[in-house]
């Protein structure tokens, strides 16, 4: 498992992380490779929302993608 910052043009399975604060729109409307939002706000999504400071709940749900829990 390798997790990376960037590379949000690359056709590759993403977590988007969102943060409020930053006043920045959310990608994964327009990107279809984004599979769940970790965000510090809860957000509209048809996306599996996480919470930002849960990280046993990420890591989780990565495990689950990656079919590794």
């Amino acid at each position: 498992l390798l997790l990376v910052e960037g590379f949000k043009h690359a056709p590759i399975p993403k977590l988007e992380v969102w943060r409020a604060a930053t006043g920045e729109g959310l990608l994964h409307p327009n990107d279809p490779h984004i599979v769940a939002v970790a965000s510090d706000e809860k957000i509209e999504t048809a996306l599996p929302l996480l919470d930002l400071s849960d990280v046993d709940g990420i890591s989780q749900f990565i495990l689950g993608k990656l079919e590794l829990k």
